[in-house]
């Protein structure tokens, strides 16, 4: 009997969750916004990226540069795939199945510390200059 009461709550917190969730208006409200990258993390990747995650799956924590540093060398060309494809208990696209292109990219460096996007962002300026 207990199960099918948890059974049935379940079904229709789904419901619900369904009936509000939606990303797409999220999105475009957001799009263009100074805050864009920081507002899709916090809408689609703190559970597990958050400092204290909901999932903790061992993913990389925001703002952790012991955490990023790795990561960051293998460039942001990697970065983009891995979160495109999925990596390791990451869902493709990091689960944010409406996000274009662009707002990964400013998901990922909302996650990134200063000096890291610092250090990634001047890496890029001279790569677009050598090549």
């Amino acid at each position: 009997m207990r199960s099918k009461i948890l059974i049935i709550i379940l079904l229709l917190s789904q419901s619900a969750w369904a009936a509000s969730h939606r990303p797409q208006e999220f999105l475009e409200d957001i799009k263009g916004s100074p805050a864009e990258g920081e507002q899709i993390v916090q809408h689609f990747c703190a559970t597990c990226h958050a400092e204290k995650p909901m999932i903790n799956l061992g993913a990389p924590i925001s703002q952790e540069d012991k955490d990023w540093q790795p990561r960051v060398k293998q460039g942001l060309s990697k970065l983009l795939e891995h979160t495109e494809e999925g990596y390791s208990a990451m869902p493709p696209r990091g689960g944010c199945f409406e996000c274009s292109d662009e707002q990964l990219k400013l998901a990922i460096l909302a996650m990134l510390s200063p000096q890291i996007k610092k250090n990634l962002q001047n890496e890029l300026k001279d790569h677009k200059k050598n090549n």
